[in-house]
C-alpha cells in the first residue's frame, strides 16, 4: 500500500496511506464507484476494470474499503 515504481517501467503506483493519500473516505468510495476523483480526473489503464466491479458493490462495501485504507499506516521511508 506504500506504492512503488510501475512494472511496465514509467511512473509510479501512488500510495494508498493516509498520509500520501488526502482525499476523504467519501471521496475514496466515490472514486471506487464512478472512476473521477476530487479533481475530476478519471481511471485510466487497468484501474478502469477494477472501477467497473467496483461500482457493482453496494455502497456500504466501498465505504469499508475506503474506511479500511484511510486506517492504514503512514508510509515509513
Amino acid at each position: 500500500m506504500a506504492g512503488a515504481p510501475n512494472p511496465s517501467g514509467t511512473g509510479v503506483i501512488p500510495a494508498l496511506t493516509p498520509d500520501k493519500l488526502t482525499w476523504s473516505q467519501a471521496e475514496i468510495a466515490a472514486y471506487l464507484n464512478d472512476g473521477f476523483t476530487p479533481d475530476f480526473d478519471s481511471a485510466g489503464g487497468h484501474m478502469v476494470s477494477v472501477i467497473a466491479n467496483m461500482a457493482m458493490l453496494p455502497e456500504a462495501d466501498r465505504l469499508a474499503i475506503a474506511a479500511y485504507l484511510k486506517a492504514l499506516p503512514p508510509v515509513v521511508e
